[in-house]
């Protein structure tokens, strides 16, 4: 027995949150149903809801498993194992895997096991995840799905928000068609069941499902989408098969996506919108940035950037697509408030509009492009309102007050993207930082060399490669441990950072090697300063019973673009190092060609 994509859309966590709400009668009569184990489990891992099979399989009662912790059920062994995958639930990624169990009768059985994360629809956070476990020893798939009543069907689709199932035979004629998005389709259960698509449908519309109907009949599955109104569903068409595992009916399910794509586009946007913040890009390029994802994410017409300059006047800062010669840049209402954008600049609050009534402009403008809907939401700098994101649709269906709601949320999440820009680049800057040795690693190394001395360095200056290179240290590992080789790398990185100068930079490269900028550097000098280290090193007590020491290469040069070139030299000179001796410094003067 197993679950398929079909099952995971059909059985999820929204539909059971809501099953859990209803009769209780109802709840178990479809949860008893399912095609196997099913149980919901909190951020804290304890159970809010299992059904029979889940509690029988591990030979609890119902009263037992609510509350209960998931160690408690599975066992510290399984426990530990799964616990990985629980994590990557609870951070929103959905897990599919298989799991070797012990029933409560000691019997051996194999299992495949989903679990299928939960967003609350109110905060977007994820608040648990439903465990979706079938037993594919026996294969008894096909019997619980043939053994799921008519009824359990359209108690199950009636149950799950923003979406709706129907049941088709080998005639295309539908005997269930049950689920609030009917609604958003133009249809009812009375229009459709008992009746062929051809009968129910435009024609157009049933010929292109009858392809789709056909290939489910026919064993396969197939998902395609739909826009209505401000909302997207995801269509999913399977075959329906009895015990032997003949295919007797086709199955449709759509489901309400909205919020989730709306969500991950959001989210995405944000990402982008911050990095262009953190390379500090233009107020213009910004709101590009910002008006083209809006566009995207909303399905709007247009979307627009606008700044207020004072309370009756605002310009556009930028507009996707790009702003038409007839809607001017600058805006101005003096005390007319038709437009969303003036509403926010008087209100300072959300604003949602239909254009009946050219009553400035701006509006006039609008629905001369066909536009009749707006919304808007204000954007605050320093607490006081700087502007407004608005969206604008020839559909006036397309934007509505939960639409509003997302676009005021969008712009709170923006308001803090470009405001946290110190704390952007305090997180950046992690990023680029060894946590072991607190040093930049090598991609912070190559940022700085890039951004800082590629600028810094005037032609005719040299600037100097410093290559060190702990000898023997697989050795200190292996004999005094991996937590001494870390304590001796800790200290190595404290001492030279010790000795470098301001305009200096030392990273770490690799295990035990690090490399030393010196701007302005002569060879001489970059000798001396590395002989010093080395002296250092090799006098330094890392508490260890011995000494430990270094090799270290040298390189040199004036010409800027050559720098990366300078690094492999000083690598090759370090391995000169090694090869000769080791404990040493060795120069390779790339600006004499020696």
């Amino acid at each position: 027995m197993q679950f398929n994509s079909e099952d995971r859309v059909l059985i999820s966590s929204r539909a059971l949150k809501r099953l859990g709400a209803a009769s209780p009668d109802i709840a178990l009569s479809v949860l008893d149903g399912l095609p196997g184990m099913v149980a919901f489990w909190n951020r804290d891992l304890r159970n809010v809801v299992a059904n029979k099979a889940y509690v029988e399989w591990f030979g609890r009662s119902p009263e037992e498993m609510v509350g209960m912790h998931i160690r408690e059920v599975l066992g510290e062994d399984v426990y530990t194992l799964n616990l990985p995958f629980m994590l990557q639930a609870l951070a929103g990624k959905e897990q599919l895997f298989d799991r070797t169990l012990v029933d409560q009768h000691g019997n051996t059985r194999h299992t495949q096991a989903s679990y299928i994360p939960h967003r609350n629809d109110e905060t977007g956070e994820i608040d648990g995840f439903l465990v979706l476990v079938a037993d594919v020893t026996e294969r008894v798939a096909a019997e619980v799905q043939v053994r799921l009543s008519v009824e359990q069907y359209r108690a199950l689709a009636a149950s799950v928000p923003g979406s709706f199932v129907m049941l088709f035979d080998r005639d295309l004629r539908y005997s269930i068609a049950e689920g609030e998005a009917l609604e958003e389709f133009g249809f009812s259960s009375v229009d459709l069941e008992g009746r062929t698509i051809y009968e129910a449908l435009p024609r157009w519309l049933a010929v292109e499902l009858e392809k789709r109907y056909l290939a489910a009949l026919a064993g396969e599955r197939s998902e395609w989408e739909r826009v209505r109104g401000d909302k997207i569903f995801r269509l999913m068409s399977a075959p329906v098969s009895d015990r032997d595992g003949e295919i007797f009916a086709g199955m449709v399910i759509a489901q309400d996506v909205t919020f989730r794509r709306r969500t991950d586009a959001i989210n995405a946007a944000l990402g982008e919108i911050s990095n262009a913040v953190a390379r500090q890009a233009t107020t213009e390029s910004i709101s590009d940035l910002i008006a083209t994802n809006l566009r995207e994410i909303f399905r709007s017409d247009t979307a627009a950037v606008v700044h207020f300059i004072d309370r009756d006047y605002a310009r556009i800062i930028s507009m996707s697509p790009s702003r038409p010669e007839n809607i001017p840049d600058e805006l101005h209402w003096r005390g007319r408030e038709s437009s969303v954008t003036a509403q926010v600049a008087r209100t300072s609050r959300p604003a949602l509009a239909l254009y009946t009534e050219p009553k400035d402009s701006y509006v006039a403008a609008m629905q001369a492009d066909g536009l009749v809907a707006g919304a808007a939401a204000p954007i605050y700098h320093d607490g006081e309102l700087w502007g407004a994101i608005t969206l604008n649709s020839k559909d006036v269906n397309r934007l509505n007050e939960g639409s509003l709601q997302e676009l005021a949320k969008f712009a709170d999440l923006l308001q803090v993207a470009l405001e946290n820009f110190k704390a952007l680049s305090t997180l950046l800057d992690q990023a680029l930082a060894d946590p072991l040795t607190g040093l930049i690693n090598r991609r912070g190394l190559d940022l700085r060399l890039e951004k800082q001395f590629k600028l810094e360095l005037y032609p005719g200056q040299s600037i100097s490669i410093v290559t060190i290179d702990l000898d023997h240290f697989k050795q200190i590992n292996d004999d005094f441990g991996h937590h001494a080789g870390d304590r001796v790398l800790r200290e190595l990185a404290a001492l030279m950072t010790s000795i470098i100068r301001a305009n200096e930079l030392v990273a770490r490269i690799g295990g035990e090697e690090f490399l030393w900028i010196l701007p302005d550097t002569s060879t001489q000098q970059a000798f001396c300063a590395a002989e010093r280290l080395r002296v250092a090193i090799e006098g330094h007590d890392f508490g260890l019973s011995r000494p430990v020491t270094a090799s270290i290469g040298i390189a040199t040069t004036t010409q800027v673009r050559n720098l990366s070139d300078v690094i492999i030299q000083s690598d090759q000179a370090l391995y000169e190092a090694k090869r000769s001796g080791r404990n040493r410094v060795v120069v390779l003067d790339a600006a004499q060609g020696e």
